[in-house]
């Protein structure tokens, strides 16, 4: 697909890369797995895929996985072998460790193990709204002392907003601001065209997406990535600098991406 339009977008595999994108004005794409389940237990593929343009992995969907324990899941159980196995790889190649699905100590685990910065691709903040989706600041304290960054999420649902506001979101940016500084807030908008395709996945995988503490997921809407621009002006508003602004809007993942890609 991308290089059909190559009018229209770039594969990145570095930052030199995203710099291209922004100086042509086309749209650069990495990919990343939802999952260390396409790894199956071989370890070594973890560099194919890298070599592929495959930037950063999240270790579990919600559901347990070799690796370590999903947010869904009613245990905690943390990191197994293989998850340390898998990390040390990342870190080898240059492949980004990412916490978003993952259980609590699955994810504080990774980042204490992990000698590079992780991230939390798409996540927001449990002390705004307790969702298991979403993480505790203790999560977002230990993401930041890696320097890495947390992304805000734009799935109502785990907004605690039916309409999937800007405001809510910026609720989310706020708090982690006001935590661990704005250097460590990004986007992560976790947004799909096919809304009613998506819930309708969420109701037939129920062991996937469990009920969030006894109640249904509801069927939300998702923030528009149009949405940023009023998510700016909130954050101008507020009296965000402009540099800070500059890096919760991108900055910040190129500035992780810049140190730990190879």
């Amino acid at each position: 697909m991308v290089a059909r339009h190559p009018d229209k977008f770039r594969l990145v595999y570095g930052t030199a890369d995203v710099d291209l994108a922004r100086s042509e004005g086309k749209l650069g794409i990495t990919f990343n797995f939802q999952g260390t389940n396409v790894l199956g237990n071989d370890v070594g593929s973890i560099e194919v895929f890298y070599r592929l343009g495959v930037r950063h992995i999240l270790f579990a969907y919600n559901q347990r996985s070799l690796v370590g324990d999903g947010c869904g899941e009613a245990t905690d159980a943390g990191l197994s072998r293989y998850g340390r196995t898998v990390i040390r790889e990342m870190n080898r190649v240059g492949m980004i460790v990412d916490g978003s699905h993952c259980g609590h100590r699955t994810s504080m685990e990774a980042m204490e193990l992990s000698t590079a910065a992780c991230i939390f691709s798409h996540s927001n903040a449990y002390s705004v709204y307790p969702h298991y989706r979403n993480i505790k600041d203790d999560q977002i304290r230990r993401c930041a002392a890696t320097g890495g960054v947390i992304g805000i999420n734009g799935l109502g649902e785990f907004l605690d907003d039916m309409e999937a506001t800007s405001e809510s979101m910026f609720r989310h940016v706020d708090h982690i601001a006001n935590l661990v500084g704005p250097q460590h807030v990004g986007i992560g908008l976790d947004y799909v065209r096919d809304v009613a395709g998506f819930w309708k996945s969420v109701e037939d995988t129920p062991d996937i997406w469990p009920d969030n503490q006894g109640k249904p997921n509801r069927h939300t809407k998702f923030a528009q990535p149009e949405q940023i621009e009023e998510l700016t002006e909130l954050m101008c508003r507020r009296g965000y600098a402009e540099s800070d602004i500059r890096g919760i809007l991108g900055g910040n993942f190129y500035r992780v991406c810049k140190q730990v890609w190879k």
